[in-house]
């Protein structure tokens, strides 16, 4: 168990597990009014639980015997909109909440179907790979089923604003030591990625960009659909 293979048994089985969390959390918390302030005691938990294994997880890989810097320094999208989820379960802020659900749910969602992952169960990296993710996607589903969240015009634009920023800081680094953090650098993941079919780099740094834009605008368009409905105008 100490291997990981997309496409699995093991990774089907962790993606059910995820959702079958997911889904319990969602019933558990609609009992609740909607209004996501104040969290929970568990939501606080959770929270408070993953920042601090968020905290510890880059110390340990900084310090530790798994060390990379081309691999374990926090500079993943992945990783910081888990502290966006983590923060969204203990505040709301509109730019959290936004960033979890466009950024989390429309762009991590595809580390979830084919993950950067080879360590197995008996390693640590697979627990902070999936409880990361997890929580990102996990979070952003649960944001807008158990506690009424919906997107606005005005949350995408966040999104798209944080996605660019994400993207203007990493690239450089990824220029100036040759890494690949937000698969925007000139190497191409180890493992098979949309990256594959988007072409030579720098080319796919458009194409990439587009499909992030269009991903996220794709998680809006149901919501203005609904806000233009004849029962949402009365």
């Amino acid at each position: 168990m100490d291997t990981f293979r997309a496409f699995s048994a093991l990774h089907f089985a962790t993606v059910a597990i995820i959702a079958t969390l997911t889904v319990i959390a969602i019933l558990v918390r609609r009992r609740r009014p909607p209004h996501p302030v104040p969290p929970g005691a568990i939501e606080r938990a959770v929270a408070c639980s993953y920042l601090s294994f968020w905290l510890g997880t880059f110390v340990w890989l900084r310090f530790g015997p798994l060390y990379d810097p081309a691999t374990t320094y926090p500079l993943q999208l992945c990783h910081w909109c888990g502290v966006a989820a983590a923060g969204t379960l203990l505040s709301a802020l509109p730019v959290l909440r936004a960033m979890t659900y466009f950024c989390g749910l429309g762009l991590c969602t595809q580390a979830m179907i084919t993950p950067s992952l080879v360590e197995g169960p008996a390693l640590f990296p697979f627990w902070f790979f999936w409880a990361t993710h997890g929580l990102v996607v996990g979070g952003a589903i649960y944001d807008v089923a158990a506690r009424g969240y919906r997107p606005t015009p005005g949350h995408y634009a966040i999104a798209c604003a944080i996605a660019a920023f994400y993207v203007l800081l990493v690239l450089p680094i990824d220029l100036a030591f040759g890494w690949n953090y937000g698969f925007v650098g000139p190497s191409r993941p180890d493992h098979p990625s949309i990256v594959d079919v988007l072409g030579p780099w720098p080319q796919r740094l458009a194409a990439i960009a587009a499909i992030a834009a269009a991903a996220m605008a794709l998680l809006l368009a149901p919501w203005l659909i609904v806000r233009r409905s004849p029962s949402a105008r009365r």
